[in-house]
């Protein structure tokens, strides 16, 4: 079985492998356990969401010592500016393809008359 390569492991053993479950984690993690990955000397959730989920706006909103509250929150408000991102994507690739549907048919009519007809 491989491991999940891109996963975090907690100092008590359980295994992160998003932002999702970080969120999760964050909020009934132990607070022994939030300071051993984040304290004055290191935020190895800012390491880890930097390097290996290649997040690097959100890497930096949470690096340094931060509060395990702020640390979800931030995690939570990223998640969902992301969906946000997502939705209006794909309203904007609806929305582009609803134009290109209706293309536009061009006629030559004795070759000097030209009758434009939209379906």
């Amino acid at each position: 079985v491989k491991k999940n390569e891109k996963a975090f492991h907690l100092h008590e053993g359980k295994e992160i492998t998003d932002l999702k479950s970080l969120a999760k984690e964050l909020r009934s993690m132990p607070q022994h356990v939030y300071e051993h990955h984040v304290n004055f000397n290191k935020n190895d959730f800012a390491n880890w969401v930097k390097h290996s989920l290649s997040e690097h706006t959100l890497a930096e909103r949470i690096n340094g010592h931060i509060s395990r509250i702020e640390l979800e929150l931030q995690v939570l408000r990223h998640l969902i500016d992301s969906k946000d991102n997502l939705v209006k994507k794909l309203q904007e690739g609806k929305k582009a393809k609803k134009m290109g549907d209706k293309k536009v048919q061009v006629k030559k009519e004795n070759s000097k008359k030209v009758t434009i007809k939209k379906n």
